[in-house]
C-alpha cells in the first residue's frame, strides 16, 4: 500500500507540474471512446530465472475525460518453458486499469498514468523432473494459489496525433508480488502501438469533432 501511494504520488506531481493554466478547456478528443492495440516486451523474473524478455501483445479502451481519462486494457506476454522452482508456463497475461493525464495538447504530445490491476501466470504445470504422482499433484496445488497477484502501476509515454488516430510509445513499471507468488520483482513493460477514435461519449457531438 505504501509502495502504491508513492507511485500515485509521482504521477499527481508530474500531472501537477506539466499541467497549463488552462486545464479546463477541452481537447479535441475530450469525451471520446479509444481503442487501442500494442504491441512490444514484457520483463519480468521468476524464483530461479533473472530477469528474461519475452513479446507481448494487448489492447485496450481509452474512455476520455477532459484533459485524462481512464484506460482498460489486457495484455499478454508469450514465453517459452519459463521455470519457477519446479512450475513451468509459457505466458503471463495482466488486466489493468490506469487513470491516464495528458497535460500538454498538440500533435506530439506526452502522457503519463497510475492505476493498478491482476498479473497472472497462466497454465501453470509441473516440471517433468518430478516424478512421483502425489508430488505433482501437491506443487500444481500451490502453484494454483500463486498464480495471481495484485499490483500497482505507473506508466509514461508519447504519442503523436493524426486525426482521430494516434501512434504512441510507452513504458511501465508494476510493483513486485509477494514471496509466495511465481513471479519475483518489479514488471517493466514497453509497447508501442496506435489508438483509434471510436467516437464520442456524449450524445451532442461536436461540430468537427468527434
Amino acid at each position: 500500500m505504501m509502495l502504491y501511494r508513492r507511485v500515485f504520488g509521482m504521477f499527481a506531481l508530474a500531472t501537477l507540474v506539466t499541467l497549463p493554466a488552462s486545464s479546463q478547456v477541452l481537447r479535441d478528443d475530450s469525451h471520446t471512446w479509444k481503442l487501442g492495440l500494442q504491441g512490444g516486451a514484457m520483463v519480468f523474473q521468476t524464483r530461479t530465472q533473472d530477469y528474461e524478455a519475452v513479446p507481448s501483445v494487448g489492447a485496450h479502451l481509452l474512455v476520455m475525460a477532459k484533459r485524462g481519462g481512464l484506460m482498460v486494457g489486457v495484455d499478454e506476454g508469450f514465453g517459452d518453458d519459463e521455470q519457477s522452482g519446479l512450475i513451468v508456463f509459457n505466458d503471463i497475461r495482466r488486466y489493468q486499469a490506469v487513470l491516464m493525464a495528458f497535460p500538454v495538447a498538440g500533435k506530439v504530445e506526452p502522457y503519463f498514468g497510475a492505476g493498478g490491476g491482476l498479473l497472472q501466470v497462466v497454465g501453470p504445470r509441473v516440471s517433468s523432473l518430478v516424478t512421483d504422482p502425489l508430488e505433482r499433484e501437491a506443487l500444481l496445488d500451490a502453484a494454483d494459489d500463486a498464480t495471481t497477484h495484485a499490483f500497482a502501476t505507473f506508466l509514461a509515454g508519447v504519442q503523436g496525433k493524426w486525426g482521430r488516430s494516434s501512434v504512441f510509445v510507452q513504458t511501465q513499471i508494476s510493483t513486485a508480488p509477494g514471496s509466495d507468488k511465481l513471479l519475483r520483482g518489479a514488471l517493466y513493460s514497453f509497447h508501442g502501438g496506435i489508438r483509434i477514435g471510436l467516437g464520442s461519449t456524449r450524445e451532442d457531438v461536436r461540430a468537427g469533432g468527434y
